[in-house]
């Protein structure tokens, strides 16, 4: 099943993006601390950052992107805003070319289809993607703006395994290096279950 991302306040959608065209880029990422320092303080605030990864705007690091950037320029920014639209809802567009105009019910069937979700979560999708798409022109002639693809985070994580036959009277080290391709995610409980998982079954003395 996909995911795809919805905010629970599609209506703030506007507010959202013109805040972004007025502010300077955020130095540390687009966050919740920084959410809070432009006004958006909400709890459910947050659901936009991973919408702004969906359609590129900000990168695996909530960094912003090219998408972003020209983004912020009012006289083209309706016309990047499609580009971005449809870069991150590409299935949906590749099914109906002209899914900026498709009704609730064609939308509807299509995301339930794709992420199996129930019912009030694929209204905020399909709502999700109407509110995007009233902010964007589809047929102005906008910049091309090369897209990074997203890449998962990688951390080289040395880890010491002592030798499981040592010479008598020498302690021996075998350093192993793995590498963890983690999932663009806003969720820490997903890297926490992962170095749990580590600590368990690498770093556990064995009896």
């Amino acid at each position: 099943m996909s995911e795809i991302p919805y905010t629970v306040n599609p209506a703030k959608i506007k507010q959202y993006l013109a805040k972004f065209q007025e502010v300077g880029n955020p130095p540390k990422g687009v966050n919740r601390e920084w959410l809070k320092t432009i006004g958006f303080s909400g709890g459910n605030d947050s659901y936009i950052i991973t919408v702004l990864k969906y359609i590129k705007f900000i990168d695996a690091s909530n960094a912003p992107t090219e998408l972003w950037k020209a983004y912020k320029d009012p006289t083209k920014g309706h016309g990047v805003l499609a580009q971005g639209i449809r870069e991150g809802y590409k299935e949906l567009f590749e099914t109906y070319p002209d899914a900026n105009r498709k009704d609730r019910e064609a939308l509807y069937a299509f995301f339930s289809s794709k992420t199996g979700k129930a019912k009030h979560t694929v209204d905020y999708m399909v709502s999700t993607f109407f509110n995007l798409c009233q902010l964007a022109d589809f047929e102005m002639e906008a910049p091309k703006i090369e897209i990074e693809p997203i890449k998962p985070k990688v951390v080289d994580m040395p880890i010491p395994v002592a030798s499981s036959r040592p010479e008598k009277g020498i302690i021996s080290e075998i350093h192993v290096n793995i590498q963890l391709h983690l999932p663009a995610t806003n969720d820490p409980t997903i890297y926490d279950n992962l170095f749990k998982s580590l600590r368990k079954h690498l770093l556990s003395e064995k009896e």
